[in-house]
């Protein structure tokens, strides 16, 4: 049994090779691991507070250390064209933020990634002797969440990386079309909480799981529940990748640059304060590198004082519509900033000084933010 598709890059793929800052590789590695993850996402929310079960179904998918996995992912395409972060970045300050990471240092070279619009094939099969479909269905499953929701390489929560199904030989009663056709923000709304839905039907059937898993706790993962993920369309049509992009790219850094309390609350402990006010900002993820100018300069970083990095748990991707036309989807995972009772500690040169964990309300008053200045969002509910 072998399933095969055709998948597009619809914005920039930062995918490292063996040096990250060289030419992007585009690697079966790679999927495989953003499958794995939303296919955790997906067991997470039908299971609930069963982790060695939801580890349990996701290596008899994926693999582990002690097995191969039975699904065989590869990937095959030509010389895919790239461009570099300066060549996005120009005259998209939007693009530009939410693409930081990528731009040149002191130190390295820009990151250069694989060109919007290229098209490459994909291919599931099982390896010899193992007969196990619903291994199979488990991929294209995390497929769909993956070409839907989810980005592949760096930046893809910000993002990058986006990828889309245009064409397959592939489909299954059970589980949603991986191909999108949905022509307006309000049909994709639709196809989102229709697909949700079908997905975690199969998976309560197929896992033994639950619509409705017990919880005693806030999630340690992320996981695709509407307790603990919300899920929105933003209602406005964007000619392109890039418009859309920049659009939310402008409204983020604006919303986030020299957000009160937060820059004198850093700035203070900069000139000599030992008290450090829990950090809203974190909210949106971590590390988190803070510069003045007005000090000559001076760094600090806010970080985990066990964790140095916690990926945001606000994810934006762009969908492209059967149009052509480009809308914004946006995932929010209700998950743990840090452990509970880890505190946050800001380093600046030698010293450290630590505070609390913040909520996540700030990103309650972002996302009004968003819907106020570029459109209004339409929750995906139901699912």
């Amino acid at each position: 049994m072998k399933l095969s598709y055709k998948l597009e890059v619809v914005t920039p793929l930062f995918l490292g090779g063996s040096d990250p800052r060289r030419k992007p590789e585009l690697r079966a590695a790679s999927l495989r691991g953003a499958l794995r993850f939303w296919f955790r996402a997906l067991l997470g929310g039908v299971l609930g507070d069963r982790p060695n079960e939801v580890f349990k179904h996701e290596s008899e998918v994926f693999g582990s250390t002690d097995h191969a996995s039975p699904v065989v992912v590869r990937v095959e395409h030509q010389n895919l064209p790239t461009t570099g972060y300066s060549q996005l970045a120009r005259n998209n300050p939007g693009i530009a933020y939410l693409f930081f990471g990528a731009r040149q240092t002191r130190n390295e070279p820009e990151r250069k990634a694989i060109a919007d619009g290229c098209q490459f094939s994909c291919t599931f099969h099982l390896r010899a002797k193992v007969q196990n479909p619903d291994a199979l269905r488990a991929a294209a499953a995390a497929l769909w969440l993956l070409t839907h929701l989810g980005g592949l390489g760096m930046r893809s929560r910000k993002g990058g990386g986006n990828l889309q199904v245009v064409s397959t030989d592939w489909s299954d009663p059970s589980l949603p079309s991986l191909v999108l056709q949905a022509r307006m923000p309000e049909q994709l709304h639709g196809a989102l909480q229709q697909g949700l839905h079908r997905l975690r039907k199969w998976a309560v059937e197929a896992f033994n799981g639950s619509l409705s898993p017990s919880f005693e706790t806030q999630p340690a993962f992320d996981v695709l529940h509407p307790d603990w993920c919300s899920i929105a369309v933003v209602n406005r049509e964007f000619d392109d990748w890039k418009g859309a992009l920049d659009a939310f790219g402008r409204v983020m850094q604006q919303f986030r640059n020299r957000y009160e309390p937060d820059y004198s609350n850093v700035k203070a402990v900069l000139q000599g304060s030992n008290r450090l006010q829990p950090v809203q900002r974190a909210a949106f993820g971590l590390p988190i590198v803070f510069y003045f100018r007005s000090l000559g300069g001076e760094r600090a970083t806010l970080e985990g004082e066990e964790h140095d990095r916690r990926a945001s748990p606000l994810i934006v991707r762009v969908i492209k519509l059967a149009s052509g036309k480009c809308v914004l989807v946006l995932i929010r995972f209700h998950s743990p900033l840090l452990p509970a009772g880890e505190r946050l500690q800001l380093r600046h040169r030698e010293r450290k000084v630590y505070t609390k964990q913040p909520s996540d309300a700030l990103l309650d008053e972002f996302l009004n933010h968003l819907s106020q200045r570029v459109a209004p969002l339409l929750e995906v509910k139901d699912w």
